[in-house]
């Protein structure tokens, strides 16, 4: 049986390989309030021609670019060097010529043991990710300015659903999140550890509707290979069933959960 972390450094370099940048492959219906548009709002909230912006994790590039008309400058990296290839030519495209793309591994695991932006000290205004790493967290206070804002949008511990247990591994694992110490403990730490504190944090928690069973298969095997996980035509009766005896009116849920937060530095 497959071994690979969903969302690890591993899978997401296999993900690469199996789609054309980060983007979820299936249908399905977000509550609104969701966090996603919250998180674009608020970013833009303290946005001005004399920002400069750092993006971590910035995977094939849409939020820098729809951000790029309402600053100075942005600095977007990705680990995955296929991501940045597609950001950049759709940068080209827009003729965005505030933004600069960047194939950067900050991680500790990259950088001899210390998690390492790629940016000068005293370089942003607003340090910025979507659903991306933590680990930058850690040298964020070196690049930022004095007053500057930490905004993340994290993926937020869920439980997993009572039909789930009837579903074959990986795909009962993909049903849910589950973080050893809750994600807003694990960014409070982290801010701790980079001598920063908490501003503000948010929690969303909506329902995720799928009215296809393909739809919520789709959705499972996500970053997957054909051969480590049963095919749609294997476990296309058990989604019927699974459907048939849970799904509201609307659809099959899934929660759909998300942490907002924001820090300043101060100094």
């Amino acid at each position: 049986m497959v071994t690979i972390q969903p969302h690890s450094p591993d899978w997401y370099d296999r993900l690469a390989t199996l789609q054309e940048g980060y983007y979820y492959p299936w249908k399905s219906q977000v509550a609104p309030l969701n966090g996603e548009d919250a998180y674009l709002e608020l970013v833009r909230k303290h946005l001005n021609q004399e920002k400069d912006v750092l993006d971590v994790g910035c995977g094939h590039g849409e939020v820098a670019l729809s951000l790029a008309p309402f600053c100075r400058s942005i600095l977007a990296y990705d680990r995955v060097e296929s991501f940045i290839k597609i950001a950049e030519r759709a940068a080209r495209r827009a003729e965005a010529e505030n933004i600069t793309y960047l194939w950067n591994d900050s991680s500790a695991d990259a950088n001899q043991g210390i998690a390492r932006i790629p940016a000068e000290d005293d370089s942003f205004d607003v340090l910025i990710s979507r659903r991306g790493p933590l680990h930058w967290i850690t040298d964020a206070r070196r690049v930022a300015r004095p007053g500057a804002l930490l905004i993340q949008l994290n993926p937020l511990e869920t439980p997993i659903p009572p039909w789930a247990e009837r579903l074959p591994e990986p795909l009962r694992a993909a049903t849910g999140i589950e973080y050893q110490y809750g994600m807003l403990n694990t960014v409070k730490h982290q801010l701790a550890e980079a001598g920063l504190q908490l501003h503000s944090a948010w929690i969303y928690d909506v329902p995720e509707f799928f009215d296809d069973p393909r739809e919520l298969y789709i959705r499972l095997v996500w970053g997957y290979l054909p051969g480590e996980v049963p095919s749609w035509g294997e476990m296309k009766p058990l989604f019927t069933e699974i459907f048939a005896e849970y799904a509201w009116p609307q659809g099959l849920a899934l929660r759909h959960t998300r942490l907002l937060w924001m820090a300043m530095v101060w100094r």
